[in-house]
């Protein structure tokens, strides 16, 4: 495998820039290494490899001027007995680690150092933890543990206190693309540098993927638009230009020929959600230097952000990133993407038999109030309710909307694709335009903050309501900021961290 034949066997051989080498080659020279290092980075950027350059480096006896092993005495010769690798994941019990333990005390066979590597150290159990944490905290001088992970967040803190902590970063896609190229020049392999490049891009920026890819494709003659390009960009930015037209019919027809063609549509999507939250980044207002794109798609991305405010892209990242959790689960594999598709597009005729926009404070606002009315909901927790002023409320909705921030930014985002269309019984009446929608912002925590800040705003005990509207908020539209439209969708300068869509957290 390619993968294995090119590994890196010294820090030099590793892809540049890299911090994390520079750093370990720092501390070998000066002979300041520590007894416990945590190494986190997604899959196939590089852990195990520099896992294993630093434990011969720590033994080596011809090390470098720069702290690089010689690569040539018996220390750094695969197979050396003082290097000691363990998967976790089959090896997560206490009892496996109580074993390690016991074998921690034993002195190197012929260096002067043993060097554990636990891979996926997050499978540990809690107790397994424990255990291991007492031995980090009083370590023997002869022994160094590498803990590998591609889940930081799942190992105790307690664990990672006791560790010198590395965070590995995704390749980039120019960085994967000279890796291949010197592999293919070694291989004498014929291949265009387009190609390569679509290689890199479906390799998510893990370098054994792409190496793995390059192998297939050289040695089973295939061609690479047709073996990787459902997972390129291009794939994506036609899928989300179908559904920016609304064309529900036709982003179905093309979820399911990716499916038929045979692509794996857990992957599939699982890509387009990183392109949705790349689109998110521009849609906000990040440069084209920031994202690890072409200029070509850069272009492409900022043309469909141009038909998106902050809600809309909002909610096609929760749409599709909730197909991905359900794909798995589901007995139908593409029922989650297409439900998702229906979600977003909506039922596009509302708008062509529709045509008449709510005002913020016109008849037609106070119409709408009054027919939403007849539903009956409870005043018994607002008794101050009635002295509420509708006007009052449209009129101060966007200051709701920017003092929400202070206490969440997602449901900052969710107000801002809703507005009030009446009050009833102590409660203001929000209209918003998806179920899932309505149910994020009725759930007991969001709606808590709610109308926490229409009780800091108004001085009054206000409750909220949401129902769902007949009308769609246009996508098409942007708004500036400070002004209350009919939809009561506000453009803002937000940055990609305050665009917080999951309780909190933007992934990394």
């Amino acid at each position: 495998m390619f993968y294995t034949k090119y590994r890196p066997q010294k820090f030099s051989e590793i892809s540049k820039p890299n911090d994390t080498a520079f750093a370990l080659m720092n501390q070998l020279k000066s002979e300041k290494t520590v007894h416990a290092y945590l190494f986190i980075g997604s899959r196939g950027t590089g852990k195990t490899t520099t896992a294993r350059i630093l434990a011969k480096s720590l033994n080596c006896k011809n090390l470098t001027k720069d702290g690089d092993p010689c690569g040539k005495c018996e220390f750094c010769e695969p197979g050396a007995i003082d290097l000691i690798e363990i998967d976790a994941a089959s090896n997560r019990g206490i009892d496996d680690i109580r074993e390690l333990r016991e074998r921690v005390g034993l002195m190197p066979a012929r260096g002067e150092f043993k060097t554990y590597i636990i891979d996926e150290v997050h499978m540990l159990t809690s107790e397994a933890f424990n255990a291991l944490l007492k031995t980090l905290e009083e370590p023997p001088k002869h022994v160094v543990f590498i803990l590998c992970t591609t889940e930081g967040a799942k190992v105790p803190e307690t664990i990672k206190s006791r560790c010198q902590v590395f965070k590995f970063k995704r390749a980039t896609v120019s960085q994967i693309v000279e890796r291949l190229k010197e592999i293919s020049k070694k291989e004498k392999i014929k291949i265009e540098e387009g190609a390569l490049r679509k290689i890199a891009e479906s390799a998510s920026g893990g370098f054994r993927d792409a190496e793995t890819l390059l192998q297939q494709v050289s040695e089973g003659g295939l061609d690479v638009e047709s073996f990787v390009g459902s997972t390129v960009r291009k794939n994506h930015i036609k899928f989300v230009g179908i559904l920016l037209s609304r064309d529900c019919k036709k982003a179905i027809e093309f979820v399911n020929k990716v499916f038929d063609d045979g692509t794996d549509l857990y992957t599939w999507t699982a890509e387009l959600v990183k392109y949705l939250r790349d689109l998110m980044f521009v849609v906000s207002g990040v440069r084209e230097g920031l994202l690890d794109v072409t200029q070509e798609e850069f272009s492409q991305m900022e043309d469909q952000a141009g038909k998106l405010n902050s809600a809309d892209i909002v909610i096609l990242v929760e749409a599709f990133n909730k197909a991905l959790n359900d794909i798995k689960g589901s007995f139908i594999t593409q029922l989650p993407v297409e439900i998702a598709i229906v979600t977003y597009c909506g039922e596009t005729e509302n708008e062509q038999n529709n045509p008449e926009s709510f005002g913020s404070g016109g008849s037609s606002s106070l119409q709408r109030g009054e027919k939403l009315s007849n539903e009956k909901y409870s005043s018994a927790k607002y008794p101050n309710g009635k002295n509420i002023n509708f006007d009052e409320i449209v009129e101060r909705w966007q200051e709701v909307v920017k003092v929400a921030v202070q206490y969440n930014h997602s449901v900052q985002a969710l107000l801002k694709a809703t507005r009030p269309v009446g009050v009833k019984d102590g409660r203001v009446i929000l209209e918003v335009f998806y179920a899932f929608h309505k149910e994020r912002l009725e759930s007991p925590k969001n709606r808590e903050i709610v109308e926490k800040v229409l009780e800091d705003i108004f001085e009054n005990s206000i409750g909220i309501v949401c129902v769902l509207g007949d009308i769609k908020p246009k996508t098409s539209s942007k708004v500036e900021t400070g002004e209350l439209t009919d939809y009561n969708v506000i453009a803002t300068n937000t940055s990609p961290a305050d665009i917080d869509i999951f309780d909190g957290n933007l992934p990394a």
